[in-house]
């Protein structure tokens, strides 16, 4: 089949999948919860856009040096959940903060014992001269500094001077081990209430999530029923060992508040990211410069393509895939020798595995039904700031 032949059903998938790449969630990011001290603050629900770009993330593939991991509490003791849900929120519920700026408020978890504290982005992307509220447990609050930002993951990074005494960071899990089933623990500051715990299940892994004025989707993202509303974005979602394994950010409501389907961004993307934010203030993430969308085998059949799989083609003449030799449209199959089933699969492999720079070899299926490997060295994609929204990369 010719290459006009494929350009075509790209753009009919695209289409079909509202310029989507993968199974994109369109979540309703929850920004802040209305602030009782904010002047006259709104809370702002808005709809979450589709993107066709693929993301990935860089920087150090290990925990920020002065964070921690936290010593898992011993299986089997407590012995019933409620028991161990108490021992989780004991242990962590005093890291968790209340961050508050002019628009409303949000939660942060406290990550070093130097004031480093991880938020949403969005939570923070307000504040009057970077600065925030930032209150803990037992009336104790300082001001925090913004001192890191990083909108393609929804992260950032808040420092304050001082710390109430006693207080321990938040230990890292590792959200490469968690699976569908595996119970969660949310704590945060839903609608104001300071430090509400809520638990569920984690429901599914590897989702995507699209957020308002982002052309590019964050990957890896954990989807759980544990009730997240307004107010619990940049709290911490938990494992039954008290671990941090994601960052609460958005949820799919109706309503605008919990209907049983939350998102959190994944702690070893939240791990990579974090660093630099602390170091300079900002995060560069690779770009393959690709349009894609999921071909089924039924599509495939249909329109004549070799087998399933996502169909990708540059995005521009100069795009690092394109430099490295892709004319058109083809079928990837792998990445490094890692299967590719989805468009979601491309965006978690990139943001959790490689950095610009790095050379990642793609396994692409021809029109004859051979495969081939194209070697593309990753580029730096354009900040969020650089880009409008809906803009193909």
């Amino acid at each position: 089949m010719g290459n006009v032949r494929l350009f075509a059903l790209l753009a009919l998938v695209l289409a079909l999948a509202g310029c989507s790449a993968g199974r994109t969630t369109q979540a309703t990011r929850e920004p802040t919860a209305p602030s009782p001290v904010a002047v006259a603050p709104t809370l702002e629900v808005r709809p979450v856009g589709a993107s066709t770009a693929e993301g990935g993330t860089t920087g150090a593939s290990s925990a920020p040096s002065p964070a921690r991991d936290s010593a898992p509490i011993p299986a089997g003791s407590p012995a019933s959940q409620a028991q161990l849900i108490a021992a989780v929120f004991a242990r962590v519920a005093p890291a968790v903060v209340l961050i508050q700026t002019e628009q409303g408020l949000g939660s942060g978890f406290l990550i070093d014992d130097d004031g480093h504290i991880t938020t949403n982005n969005h939570v923070v992307e307000g504040a009057s001269n970077g600065q925030v509220l930032v209150s803990f447990s037992n009336l104790f609050q300082a001001i925090g500094t913004v001192v890191g930002r990083d909108p393609s993951s929804d992260t950032a990074v808040v420092h304050v001077e001082q710390l109430p005494d006693g207080v321990q960071p938040v230990g890292f899990g590792d959200s490469s081990q968690i699976g569908v089933g595996d119970l969660v623990i949310a704590i945060g500051n839903p609608l104001g209430q300071e430090r509400t715990v809520t638990s569920g299940i984690i429901s599914a892994v590897g989702r995507t999530i699209a957020e308002p004025g982002n052309p590019f989707e964050i990957g890896g993202a954990i989807q759980t029923d544990a009730a997240i509303n307004p107010g619990n974005s940049g709290g911490p979602l938990l494992n039954d060992q008290g671990q941090v394994i994601g960052m609460n950010t958005a949820i799919l409501s109706p309503s605008g508040t919990s209907s049983g389907i939350g998102f959190a961004v994944p702690v070893n993307l939240i791990r990579r990211v974090i660093p630099e934010l602390i170091a300079s203030g900002s995060y560069a993430h690779p770009y393959l410069g690709i349009q894609m969308a999921d071909v089924t085998n039924l599509a495939a059949e249909r329109e004549g393509l070799p087998g399933a799989g996502v169909l990708i083609q540059p995005s521009s003449s100069d795009s690092p895939v394109a430099s490295a030799g892709l004319g058109g449209p083809a079928i990837l199959k792998a990445i490094d020798g890692t299967a590719i089933t989805s468009s979601a699969d491309v965006i978690s492999y990139l943001e959790l595995n490689r950095k610009p720079g790095d050379t990642v070899a793609l396994t692409l299926l021809g029109n004859n039904g051979e495969q081939s490997e194209l070697r593309v060295q990753l580029g730096a994609r354009p900040s969020v700031e650089d880009r409008a929204p809906r803009q193909v990369p």
